[in-house]
């Protein structure tokens, strides 16, 4: 029997690889040095440690949101859920409108 995923099972797991994304984010600078390189390396390298020092910042600030997007996306699904769970069991599972069944209404004259 195939699984039935649910709304939102790919958003959440769009929420967890953000967070690992996130975590990539934080690990450690690679300790560029310039004079490693050698001279014709050297002002491209400090130029992209430098890019990256500033876009990491902001990289992980969109990240950050993106995840808080996910997660509100799931707990309103979850909600939806949860409230149509509760409005089917009031309504006895059986629609709880007030339409007449089929069939059974009155014909115009």
């Amino acid at each position: 029997m195939a699984e039935i995923e649910m709304p939102g099972d790919e958003v959440q797991r769009l929420g967890e690889l953000l967070g690992r994304v996130m975590d990539l984010i934080d690990t450690r600078p690679s300790g560029y040095d310039p004079e490693d390189v050698g001279p014709p390396l050297v002002r491209p390298g400090t130029n992209f440690d430098d890019a990256w020092k500033d876009g990491r910042v902001q990289l992980k600030r969109n990240s950050k949101d993106l995840k808080e997007a996910c997660a509100a996306i799931v707990k309103a699904f979850e909600d939806f859920d949860t409230k149509m769970g509760s409005s089917l069991k009031e309504g006895g599972g059986k629609g709880g409108g007030n339409a007449p069944p089929a069939g059974k209404a009155a014909r115009p004259s």
